[in-house]
């Protein structure tokens, strides 16, 4: 009886461990956005949401317009609507690392 018991404390374990880093950071950690002026491809992509498409049409846009003076002018780049600029705006800032 003591193996399922340990075995459902892991599982649960892991739950929880993967719950945690699925949710958004919060505190210090949040704090630590990228400057989207400077996102590399690879830094966009790791957004969820964000591919390989719409990385390339981001720094695309921003080599055609030059840098990008708010968040908002990211509605103007195919593929970013509403929810991908949220997840944008929660990764990123305009500018210095805050």
């Amino acid at each position: 009886m003591e193996q399922p018991r340990k075995r459902l404390s892991t599982i649960l374990l892991a739950m929880c461990f993967s719950l945690g880093m699925l949710l958004p950071a919060t505190g210090a950690f949040a704090a630590m956005k990228a400057d989207i002026n400077s996102a590399s491809a690879t830094q966009l992509e790791a957004i969820t949401g964000i591919g390989q498409d719409t990385a390339k049409n981001i720094l695309d846009y921003k080599k055609e317009h030059g840098k990008f003076k708010s968040m908002d002018e990211l509605e103007a780049v195919s593929g970013v609507g509403k929810v991908r600029l949220e997840a944008l705006n929660s990764a990123f800032t305009v500018g210095k690392k805050k």
